[in-house]
């Protein structure tokens, strides 16, 4: 049984995606650059919000312009990151269920630290998680282990009682970077094929599979 369980928030446990595509093409449009489709963001959600601004735009584009498009993302998705995510199916019922067994929990995200926290503050019962912790200045982002290290040393938890939730290579790696184990959920923003060729061992197809894995 593990006794911590750390979770990446978008596509893990909640439908963001909307939301994100919104803001990023609501800014790409403000520049006069093309939009993109969700799908097509979704290729590019996971390393952080700068890489993604970066990568939305034209190849001969991105150097003069990333900078201003990722300062009107921002800016527009934090007044509407909450617009239309919701939690997926289980979610709630399952954190409920780990928590009442013992199991602490947190959020360790790419997303920037203020942008998690609200979607957190938001969309889950207050003190669900021990710790949440988005994207800051002085942690290297993940996959490198630093913000997982830091939560872990804060709470005073062991790598082998911990496992890391995510739904893409990056988080795979992350897991891997830190030294704890991981399950990868298939609903989220990459393939199965993907998580797989990336060195996913444990995936899991409903939200509430984990009850099975951690209890």
């Amino acid at each position: 049984m593990y006794r911590f369980c750390a979770f990446d928030l978008d596509g893990t446990l909640v439908y963001t995606i909307e939301d994100i595509a919104f803001a990023l093409n609501w800014a790409l449009e403000k520049h006069g650059f093309p939009v993109l489709s969700e799908r097509e963001v979704q290729a590019i959600v996971g390393y952080s919000t700068g890489y993604m601004c970066r990568e939305a735009l034209p190849e001969d584009a991105r150097e003069a312009h990333w900078k201003a498009v990722h300062a009107d993302y921002t800016a527009y998705y934090n007044a509407h990151c909450c617009d239309r995510s919701y939690p997926y199916h289980g979610v709630l019922r399952t954190l409920h269920r780990l928590k009442d067994a013992g199991v602490r929990m947190a959020v360790v995200s790419n997303k920037p630290h203020r942008e998690t926290t609200r979607v957190v503050q938001t969309l889950f019962p207050r003190d669900t998680f021990s710790m949440v912790l988005g994207m800051m200045e002085k942690f290297e982002k993940k996959p490198a282990p630093e913000p997982l290290e830091f939560v872990l040393n804060y709470l005073g938890v062991e790598k082998e009682d911990a496992v890391y939730v995510g739904d893409s290579d990056v988080d795979v790696a992350f897991a891997r970077n830190t030294g704890i184990d991981c399950i990868s959920c298939t609903w989220g923003y990459r393939s199965r094929n993907c998580l797989i060729e990336s060195g996913a061992s444990r995936l899991i197809d409903d939200f509430e599979e984990l009850l099975g894995l951690l209890l």
